[in-house]
């Protein structure tokens, strides 16, 4: 479990640090084509990553005795950052206004319990654009959501207690 959590952390962090091409960008340019959906997709998930980041960040402090556990959201933060970059940009391709600054995540309760319900309305944001979506770069993004979020909630679901 150690060993795949780790391995999880990195590919987070490479997904959504490394200088080189991602998937995602490799897919094809975000000024392709695109439709109100993609808008509407990269304009909901920007407020939804900044909460997310500050949901994280609330999992790293309540893990703060659990290195995988405080890893694990260390990678969460740093790849919703470098996303919200990502398709902040797209949005300036698009000529798209960028959405308004997201309000504080509340968290109630369980930080981890918190995250893992935000991460699945990430999933349904991204299959959503899935839907009706015709951005290539955007809809490989929406796949990437989908996979490494799917992959977060089962390793967060592994701190509930």
């Amino acid at each position: 479990m150690r060993r795949a959590l780790i391995v999880l952390a990195g590919l987070l962090l490479l997904a959504g640090c490394s200088g080189s091409p991602s998937p995602v960008t490799s897919a094809g340019p975000a000024s392709a084509r695109h439709t109100e959906a993609d808008i509407a997709f990269v304009r909901a998930l920007i407020p939804h990553h900044q909460q997310g980041i500050t949901l994280a960040s609330a999992v790293a402090s309540a893990l703060a005795a659990q290195p995988e556990g405080r890893t694990l959201a260390s990678a969460i933060i740093a790849t919703q950052q470098d996303e919200v970059v990502r398709m902040t940009g797209w949005l300036r391709e698009w000529s798209a206004p960028a959405p308004p600054p997201a309000s504080p995540a509340p968290v109630a309760g369980d930080p981890v319990r918190t995250l893992i319900a935000h991460q699945e309305e990430a999933i349904k944001l991204a299959q959503e654009e899935q839907a009706g979506g015709t951005n290539p770069a955007a809809l490989a993004f929406a796949r990437q959501v989908i996979e490494s979020r799917t992959e977060e909630i089962a390793q967060l679901r592994s701190y509930l207690g």
